[in-house]
């Protein structure tokens, strides 16, 4: 069964951006983060098993201290 991809762009408390991207980086499920200027402070790239998982990483991802905002794109 093929993973569901995932690039999921935040928007992190001021001056507390490299501590949260550190932080996210070590969940499980994600493969990637860094800091991004414009719009959104930060982007991570995801991978999950099935919707249900990729659910569960969004939902940590937002209960994070310092997200203010999300917003999910699935890859085809």
């Amino acid at each position: 069964m093929n993973q569901i991809r995932a690039v999921i762009l935040t928007g992190l408390a001021l001056g507390l951006e490299e501590r949260i991207i550190r932080q996210i980086k070590k969940f499980e499920g994600v493969k990637d983060g860094f800091m991004v200027y414009g719009e959104y402070d930060g982007v991570f790239m995801v991978e999950a098993q099935d919707q249900e998982n990729l659910n569960s990483l969004i939902s940590r991802i937002r209960r994070t201290d310092g997200i203010t905002r999300t917003i999910t794109l699935i890859a085809l």
